[in-house]
């Protein structure tokens, strides 16, 4: 791949985000953090890096694509995949090849990570596919166009021989101290948090609510900016893409780095600084607290001390996700006082041989004493369930569902999804025994003719669950058709409530006795159900398990 001569003018890289159309059902609208971490690793090394979020662009995206891509040369376009979205994301891919054809077209993320074959087969073609993280990847291509370099080769990156053969070349993941360097480079000044904010604002009908405590509650979820300090986590949960994503791209097991707690307190402090009306920072690490965690209580010290100083405001709120078997009295408590509000607990299910099905068994005793500490001292849990997992029973379901009735009752906040997706890189995706369960269907990518079967669920071996789950889904999407035209924006409390008056009715028709939701109710009614909604922070993250890695 030889890219010519070295560049006179300055090197120009267009870096665009995954597009989901549904908006919010697939992420919850926010900037693409990942690309934008991109973007500031390559402005420190004098690219001139834009970003293109196909989520917050207006209405027609494809003209506000093509506006941008004619705006200027483009000497590379990188293209953001996830799982969820990988049509629309190729969709502006084959885009981006017809409008700008000299650029170098590289596609990267989560999916091109595991799947690279398959993005060069449906892709425009792409000159290249990033693995893992692209920091060092990008900043070695743009190094070598200046040099009028040849680009095959570059760790983390896979090219299609002239075989039609994809050749890896694998990278170690970055250090701590890459991390730390890449986090501190996000340039936070430039991300457009102001204009997601006023979107959400408008969608949620923050100005319509007839109470001052509910609008001050709304805003304080909507205005919220997202920080990473970790670079994956290595749990190994088996329904997850994102714990493999780095092992995959080095080839091995990668080691865990994220920052300090006080390089942590030092973003914070830049956020603030640069987005004054932040109101709750969203740390989207997969995982926040270690069971072994040197870091958490000085930092929950330090960020108390900065409020003290004056340095973070004192109204300042905090969203992190958690093991829930890293959590005990002393740490909840300073999270407390630091100003965690909401605790996300990768709960999963209720049931124990389901969660040792998705290798959480060990969780399972600190759910009960965990949470009720946790809502006791007034911070909100936010649940992720899964309802069913392929080897679950209809006693397992029962369960799973009277929990979570609980646990809305006492005050939880409740994800609920039906079955495991079966992401690409997932260990529970590539179990032989699972295939026969495995639904696949056909998706096209827009503006073009070329399409694939995608694998989107795994349902339940038994007989009797599966047919349950798919009964319950059915049921939940016709209550969701009915209620969306009664408000703004279902929040989460909502929908689970819906997922939960279809599961009782399914269940109970089968013979079993779950508890009625009639309890839970109250807060479906139009005023209530306009509440301040917990982000769906899990949502692709948790759809890509973790979350999406923009690259």
């Amino acid at each position: 791949m030889d890219i010519g001569k070295t560049k006179e003018r300055p090197l120009s890289f267009l870096l665009v985000g995954p597009w989901d159309p549904h908006c919010g059902e697939y992420t919850f609208l926010a900037p693409p953090l990942g690309v934008w971490r991109l973007a500031g690793m390559l402005q420190s090394g004098g690219v001139e890096a834009e970003v293109f979020d196909p989520n917050c662009c207006g209405a027609n995206v494809e003209e506000a694509f093509e506006l941008t891509l004619r705006s200027r040369p483009w000497d590379v376009i990188g293209i953001s995949t996830t799982g969820m979205t990988l049509r629309y994301d190729l969709a502006l891919s084959h885009q981006a090849r017809r409008a700008v054809p000299g650029a170098i077209l590289i596609a990267g993320g989560m999916e091109a990570t595991f799947k690279p074959e398959r993005i060069f087969e449906l892709g425009p073609p792409f000159d290249l596919v990033g693995l893992g993280e692209g920091e060092k990847a990008l900043l070695e291509i743009a190094r070598r166009l200046r040099q009028g370099g040849d680009l095959a080769g570059i760790p983390g990156t896979a090219l299609r021989t002239g075989t039609g053969e994809v050749a890896r070349f694998q990278q170690a993941a970055m250090t701590r101290e890459e991390l730390s360097e890449a986090i501190a480079a996000t340039p936070y000044e430039q991300m457009p948090y102001e204009r997601y904010w006023e979107r959400l604002e408008q969608a949620y009908g923050v100005g319509a609510l007839p109470f001052k405590a509910e609008r001050e509650a709304r805003l304080a979820e909507v205005r919220s900016v997202r920080l990473i300090t970790l670079n994956y986590c290595p749990m190994g949960c088996s329904f997850c893409s994102s714990t493999n994503f780095l092992h995959e791209a080095q080839g091995g097991i990668a080691r865990v780095a994220r920052l300090s707690a006080a390089e942590c307190l030092e973003m914070l402090q830049r956020v603030v600084a640069t987005h004054p009306k932040v109101r709750t920072v969203f740390f989207q690490d997969d995982i926040f607290v270690f069971t072994k965690d040197q870091r958490l209580l000085p930092l929950c010290t330090q960020i108390v001390a900065a409020k003290e100083r004056g340095e973070l405001p004192r109204e300042l709120q905090f969203i992190s996700t958690n093991r829930i078997d890293a959590m005990n009295a002393q740490r909840l408590t300073a999270m407390r006082r630091a100003g965690f509000r909401v605790l996300g607990f990768g709960i999963e299910n209720f049931s124990a041989s389901v969660l040792k099905e998705f290798n959480k068994r060990q969780i399972h005793r600190h759910i009960d004493p965990m949470l009720s500490l946790a809502l006791r001292l007034g911070i909100t849990p936010f649940l992720d369930l899964i309802l069913t997992s392929p080897r679950s029973t209809l006693l397992d379901l029962t369960q799973n569902v009277s929990q979570a009735m609980h646990w809305i009752a006492a005050g939880c906040e409740v994800g609920i999804y039906p079955y495991v997706i079966p992401f690409s890189g997932a260990s529970i995706a590539r179990d032989p025994e699972l295939q026969a369960h495995t639904i696949h269907e056909t998706r096209t990518i827009p503006g073009t003719a070329l399409s694939w079967r995608q694998a989107t669920k795994i349902l339940p071996a038994d007989p009797q669950t599966r047919d349950a789950i798919l009964e319950i889904e059915a049921r939940f999407e016709a209550a969701q058709r009915r209620v969306a035209g009664q408000i703004p924006h279902i929040p989460s409390r909502t929908r689970a409530i819906l997922w939960l008056e279809a599961a009782h009715e399914v269940l109970t028709d089968a013979g079993e006795t779950p508890p009625s939701p009639t309890q839970l109710l109250a807060p479906a009614s139009p005023r209530e159900a306009t509440r301040a909604q917990v982000p769906r922070h899990r949502r692709d993250d948790r759809r890509d398990r973790h979350r999406l890695r923009e690259h």
